[in-house]
């Protein structure tokens, strides 16, 4: 693996598998928004090339290079929790998907790796592998089944390799403001003590650092199909926020129960990674306690 290119390469994903392939050697390709506010976080290397498009500019898009290897699409529109149930803003995700699968073959590229979602399952109280029911109840889960599907059909027409990743909880430096460990470390930081729910869901989190290297393994990887993206491990939602309280030893206390579980709210959430294993030798090295102790400290 020599060239990638990237999409939606400031999102945590992205800069995670970006920082994982520029210490592997390999030349990075980024596509971003125009004018995007988070193009801080891209690294600095002479080996990272950036590329200005829009979503809705994939599709006519022609790069001055047909070399790359892998073509990895990050980039999805309407993620926030109001977005997920945006239809119009969903279907446009699937054409662009579409374009992207075209483009890649434009760069060259012999593998589209896809950045699907565990809500593509729905709700299961198994640990979820290929062969877990597709069962999405949101227009976020049922749109990335369908550009997934259609995405693995186009490659197929095209000659790419298509590999599907459906992704659990990751976390990291560049987390969005709204997830749970975000909120919580943020009300930590003040003083304030969050209002949550009685946290009684079985949950599997992963270090964005280790997802980057998974995504690297994938690219390297001959085999094609769909992985489960997670740490393999899971514990009650509550001994996470247990330990973000510990680590930061905020002057409020840890209450649970606050507010009601949302609608269709996930009570069990665990990858079995034991094919991406198998395929790649990948497993997660970075432990919940280190991974939010960068934060804190990058906080800092």
């Amino acid at each position: 693996m020599r060239k990638i290119v990237v999409t939606g390469a400031t999102s945590m994903l992205g800069v995670a598998t970006i920082e994982e392939c520029l210490r592997s050697g390999v030349e990075v390709v980024a596509i971003i928004h125009r004018n995007s506010k988070n193009f801080y976080r891209l690294p600095q290397s002479p080996n990272l090339k950036i590329i200005e498009a829009n979503l809705d500019e994939l599709a006519n898009c022609e790069p001055d290079f047909n070399d790359a290897d892998i073509f990895y699409h990050f980039a999805w529109a309407a993620t926030t929790h109001e977005g997920r149930t945006n239809v119009d803003a969903h279907e446009e995700n699937i054409r662009y998907t579409l374009d992207a699968v075209r483009l890649a073959k434009k760069c060259g590229c012999k593998k589209f790796i896809f950045a699907g979602s565990q809500a593509e399952y729905g709700l299961s109280d198994k640990p979820l592998n290929r062969e877990t029911p597709i069962k999405p109840f949101t227009a976020y889960g049922v749109s990335k089944f369908a550009a997934g599907k259609l995405a693995e059909m186009l490659c197929a027409s095209l000659g790419l390799n298509f590999v599907w990743t459906r992704i659990l909880s990751i976390y990291g430096k560049n987390d969005g403001a709204n997830t749970l460990i975000s909120y919580v470390i943020d009300c930590y930081r003040k003083n304030v003590q969050p209002v949550l729910t009685p946290c009684e869901q079985i949950w599997d989190y992963l270090h964005a650092d280790d997802a980057g290297r998974a995504f690297r393994l994938l690219g390297q990887c001959p085999t094609n199909g769909a992985y489960t993206l997670g740490g393999g491990q899971s514990l009650p939602l509550k001994s996470y926020i247990k330990t973000i309280h510990r680590l930061m030893k905020p002057n409020v206390p840890l209450v649970f129960g606050g507010k009601p579980y949302s609608k269709n709210q996930v009570m069990y959430l665990k990858a079995d990674i034991s094919d991406l294993t198998r395929d790649t030798g990948f497993e997660p090295q970075i432990s919940f306690e280190e991974g939010i102790s960068r934060i804190i400290n990058s906080c800092r």
